[in-house]
C-alpha cells in the first residue's frame, strides 16, 4: 500500500530539510514473498557454483549464509521509502534516500549520514 509522505532529514534541532515522497508498506505476506525471492535466488547462485572447483568449497556456503541474512532482512522491513533525493542540512549537498531493501520502522526514525561531509542525520517521514 502506497502512502504520500513528508520526509525530514534532520541534523539538529535546527537544521532540517524536508521533501515529498512515497512510502511502500509491506504486509506481511508480500514480505514473505520477498524474503522467499531472494531465498531462490541464493539457491540458485549456490546451484551454478557446484560445477566449479575449488570455488565451490567456500561459494556455496557463503550464497546460502548471505542469502538467509538477506531473507532475514526482508522479512523484518515494514516499509520501503521511493528514492528521493535531498539535500543536506549542513553541507547542502545532495544526499540518495531509500529505494533500497526496506526499513525495520513505518515512521522512523532511521539514521543516515550525508554522502559529503558524512555528518549523521535523522531520516523521518508522515503522512502528507
Amino acid at each position: 500500500m502506497r502512502h504520500a509522505v513528508t520526509i525530514t532529514l534532520r541534523a539538529g534541532p535546527d537544521e532540517v530539510t524536508t521533501g515529498t515522497g512515497a512510502v511502500d508498506l509491506l504486509s506481511p505476506g508480500r514480505r514473505f514473498t520477498r524474503a522467499g525471492v531472494v531465498m531462490l535466488v541464493a539457491v540458485g547462485a549456490a546451484a551454478l557454483l557446484i560445477p566449479i572447483p575449488i570455488i565451490h568449497l567456500v561459494g556455496i556456503p557463503l550464497a546460502l549464509l548471505i542469502g538467509v541474512g538477506v531473507a532475514i532482512h526482508q522479512f523484518r522491513s515494514v516499509a520501503r521509502l521511493d528514492r528521493i533525493t535531498l539535500a543536506c542540512p549542513k553541507c547542502d549537498a545532495p544526499n540518495h534516500l531509500g529505494g533500497g531493501l526496506g526499513y525495520r520502522t513505518a515512521t522512523g526514525p532511521v539514521q543516515t549520514q550525508c554522502e559529503s561531509c558524512r555528518r549523521l542525520l535523522e531520516l523521518r517521514w508522515r503522512a502528507a
